[in-house]
C-alpha cells in the first residue's frame, strides 16, 4: 500500500504519463500544425474532459477500495434530467441543482450500503443500479431531450468567471484539487487506503471500514452528479443517452493514473493525467479521420494495456522480493 502522505509527489508512473502527453502533443504539433495546437481544438479537448475528470475522481476513491462503480454514466444521465426537467418547470436553479447532487449521492451511498453492509459485489450493486438509473431516464423522458431550460442554470457551466476559462472547466479542476487535499488530511478519506489495502487490518485497527466504503460510493455519485449539472448545462438539454461508456472512461483514467484494481493504490495526480491522456489518444484518432464511435474502444485498448503492464511490474516486484 502507498501511504496517502505522498499522493502529491510525481512517481514513476506520473512521470511517465507526463512525457507521454509531451510527446504526443509534440508530435500532433509537427503532424498536424495549427489544424492541432489551434485554440478551439485544444478547448474542445479540455471542455470534454471536465465530465471525465470529475468521475475518473469519483472512480479513483472506488478503486482506491478495491471496488468498481459501473454506475455513474447512468446516474450521470438519470441526475441531469431530474434537474433539467426541475429546471424547464420553473423550480428555481439553486433547487434543481441541488436536487441532482443528491440524488447522485444517494445512489452512491446506497451502492456503498449494498456492498458494505449487504456483501453485494460491487460489480453486481453497482450494474444493478446502472439498469435501473438507465430504464429511469427512459421512463421520465420517453427518449426526448429536455430542452428549454432557464439563463440561470445554463450560464452554471457556459460562463467564465476567471481568465475566460469556462465554468465547467474551473469547477471540475477545483473539485479534483479539493478531493486530492481531503484524501491526504481527512481521516475518512485517508483510510481509504488501508481499507483497500487490507480491509481486515484496517478493521482491527479501528477503522470503520464500511462507512469509509459507503463514503467512498458516495463521493463517486456525487461527482456523476456535478457532472450531470455541468453537461446538460454546457448542452442546454438533458436526455437519456448521456453518460454512455463513460463509467469505461473513468475506470480506464483512474487505472492509467496507477490506481490498482486490487485496491489500496490511487494517485489523484495520475488520475488527472490519464484523464488528459485519453482525451487526448482519442482526439489524435480524430485527427487522423478516425472514427469517433472508436472512443469507447480506444478506452478499454488503453485500460487492457494499463492493467497489463501493472500486471507485469507486480509480479517483477515480486520476483525481486522473493
Amino acid at each position: 500500500m502507498k501511504s496517502g502522505r505522498f499522493r502529491f509527489k510525481i512517481g514513476n508512473r506520473e512521470l511517465t504519463l507526463i512525457i507521454t502527453i509531451v510527446l504526443i502533443y509534440l508530435f500532433m504539433c509537427f503532424a498536424k500544425g495549427e489544424l492541432f495546437y489551434a485554440r478551439s481544438n485544444i478547448e474542445a479537448i479540455f471542455s470534454n474532459l471536465s465530465y471525465d475528470l470529475l468521475l475518473a475522481c469519483g472512480m479513483t476513491f472506488v478503486i482506491i477500495l478495491g471496488g468498481v462503480d459501473l454506475s455513474v454514466g447512468a446516474v450521470l444521465a438519470l441526475s441531469g434530467i431530474i434537474a433539467t426537467l426541475m429546471a424547464q418547470s420553473g423550480i428555481p436553479t439553486a433547487i434543481a441543482v441541488l436536487a441532482a447532487l443528491a440524488f447522485g449521492l444517494a445512489v452512491g451511498c446506497l451502492n456503498g450500503i449494498l456492498i458494505a453492509k449487504v456483501h453485494v459485489a460491487p460489480f453486481v450493486a453497482t450494474l444493478g443500479s446502472m439498469s435501473i438509473c438507465r430504464g429511469m431516464c427512459y421512463v421520465l423522458t420517453s427518449g426526448y431531450f429536455v430542452a428549454n431550460l432557464p439563463t440561470s442554470y445554463l450560464n452554471i457551466a457556459r460562463g467564465s468567471i476567471l481568465f475566460s476559462v469556462p465554468n465547467k472547466i474551473l469547477i471540475s479542476v477545483i473539485i479534483m484539487i479539493v478531493l486530492a487535499v481531503l484524501s491526504v488530511n481527512f481521516r475518512p478519506l485517508k483510510s481509504m487506503y488501508y481499507v483497500g489495502a487490507n480491509g481486515r487490518a484496517a478493521f482491527l485497527s479501528g477503522i470503520s471500514s464500511d462507512l469509509v466504503k459507503i463514503i467512498g460510493y458516495g463521493i463517486s455519485g456525487l461527482m456523476a452528479g456535478i457532472a450531470a449539472v455541468l453537461m446538460t448545462g454546457s448542452l442546454g438539454m438533458g436526455h437519456a443517452s448521456y453518460g454512455l461508456s463513460f463509467e469505461m472512461k473513468a475506470i480506464s483514467a483512474a487505472v492509467i493514473g496507477g490506481a490498482n484494481m486490487a485496491g489500496g493504490e490511487g494517485s489523484f495526480l495520475g488520475t488527472a493525467l490519464g484523464v488528459i491522456l485519453v482525451a487526448l489518444v482519442n482526439n489524435v484518432f480524430i485527427m487522423f479521420n478516425g472514427s469517433p464511435n472508436w472512443s469507447g474502444a480506444i478506452s478499454g485498448i488503453m485500460l487492457i494495456v494499463a492493467v497489463a503492464i501493472d500486471m507485469i511490474r507486480n509480479k517483477i516486484r515480486e520476483r525481486r522480493t522473493a
